[in-house]
């Protein structure tokens, strides 16, 4: 999968995945060939999320820790080994069938269970085996087609491989590129697994489940992706949850490039929803604008990043999302869908990359941002992040990661409910 420079980030911590490809595409597929690479966007919670098969196409191992500690309560704790291997048959008429074996080790041996970090582990804390991808994949000219348990991409289903685990979903996909410059992709999201299904990472449970209505069977979405205009990225995407609501999120994303290997890249986004049909989930009404900057000078190793996001919707940012969610503004832990209000948040980093002084493969940021209710006695925070990366070599690599989050005590109402705490996860990734 070709990347453009920007893309080879300061830090784990600003970058997003390529929403135009809403399928992983092997390095054997000639369709990926037919694909551009689109202008990317950066948030802060992207890469760190980001879940790319082609870069362990056999299998990888990885290892990690995390701990949460809420002002005033007990620390949680999760230590953990996982690994997973795929496999495929190759392709023969146009077809393949694929699968992969995901396994989560808990190893907090003698660990309280009460002080165990669920994040990492099933529903009670334990370890697990999942057939987490088996599906068949068909390919013939410029249309890919991919029927079962897979890794998808798209701006409101999404891995978010930040724990041990990333999301993965039972789904129907169609990808076309007949006609030049532009995808065209449609899918049906019928179940999910992994750390952000809301009921248990190690199975496929009904996507009505995970939001929290068992009346639909899933998701139906189509999108348009369009790169044939140089240094621009346009993409337009719907979702139809039955009975839920309809949601159209559309992107631009623009490049220029300065001398000196210098890059600005400017992000506009729009995300909308409106409730339909029995409306199981209430009322609707997302208008969420977002822009978004980023400043990157390569032979410096500096990255700069800059975003804002507002909704002025009666109900909030569009909260239907199945995994990290496309706002320009999420970051480690918040984001401004979770409020469920009307609000805005706004956010600043900055990384270096040490290749600029000799050292390969390190990277180090930091990123600040704020999130504030449209009344901000509801709801108002502040969260500071901290990300190194280092890789060793193409395959191995490790990440640590610190989310400090604070509320303002001063001006909210219900600042009993509402703790300030601080997240640090580190995952070593070996692939094979």
């Amino acid at each position: 999968m070709k990347k453009i420079a920007l893309s080879s980030i300061s830090l784990m911590i600003m970058s997003i995945g390529t929403y135009a490809e809403n399928m992983t595409i092997s390095a054997d597929d000639n369709v990926t060939e037919a694909l551009h690479t689109p202008v990317k966007i950066k948030t802060v919670r992207g890469v760190l999320g980001e879940y790319d098969l082609t870069e362990h196409t056999k299998a990888q191992l990885r290892a990690g820790y995390i701990t949460f500690a809420e002002d005033g309560e007990s620390s949680t704790h999760g230590y953990a080994l996982a690994g997973h291997a795929h496999f495929d048959t190759g392709r023969w008429q146009g077809l393949k069938l694929a699968a992969e074996v995901y396994t989560v080790l808990n190893l907090g041996i003698n660990q309280n269970p009460l002080n165990v970090n669920g994040d990492f582990f099933d529903e009670h804390g334990n370890s697990f085996i999942l057939l987490s991808q088996a599906y068949m994949d068909g390919q013939w000219g410029n249309t890919k087609i991919k029927l079962g348990r897979q890794s998808l991409n798209t701006p409101h289903a999404d891995a978010d491989d930040i724990r041990m685990m990333p999301n993965y979903f039972e789904a129907y996909t169609i990808t076309n590129t007949d006609i030049d410059d532009l995808t065209l992709t449609a899918g049906f999201i019928h179940r999910m697994a992994g750390w952000e299904n809301a009921v248990n990472a190690q199975q496929f449970v009904d996507v009505g489940e995970t939001l929290g209505s068992e009346h639909i069977d899933g998701i139906y979405y189509a999108s348009a992706s369009y790169d044939g205009i140089k240094d621009l990225s346009l993409s337009l995407w719907y979702y139809n949850y039955h009975d839920i609501a309809n949601v159209i999120y559309a992107e631009a994303g623009y490049e220029y490039i300065f001398p000196k290997e210098t890059t600005l890249t400017l992000g506009l986004q729009y995300d909308k929803s409106q409730e339909t049909g029995a409306a199981f989930l209430g009322r609707q009404d997302a208008h969420t604008y977002g822009l978004s900057m980023e400043l990157a000078a390569e032979e410096m190793g500096v990255h700069i990043l800059a975003a804002y996001n507002k909704d002025s919707g009666e109900t909030g940012a569009v909260g239907l999302s199945l995994g990290g969610g496309p706002l320009f503004t999420s970051m480690e832990d918040q984001t401004l869908d979770a409020m469920s209000m009307a609000g805005s948040a706004w956010i600043v980093g900055a990384g270096f990359h040490f290749s600029a002084v000799g050292i390969e493969g390190l990277h180090a940021g930091i990123a600040y941002g704020s999130f504030k209710a449209e009344e901000a006695s509801l709801y108002a925070s502040h969260e500071t992040d901290i990300a190194i990366d280092y890789f060793l070599n193409k395959d191995l690599s490790l990440t640590a990661a610190l989310a400090s989050v604070e509320f303002d005590a001063g001006h909210h109402e219900n600042s009993d409910a509402l703790s300030n705490y601080r997240q640090f996860r580190l995952i070593a990734n070996y692939n094979f």
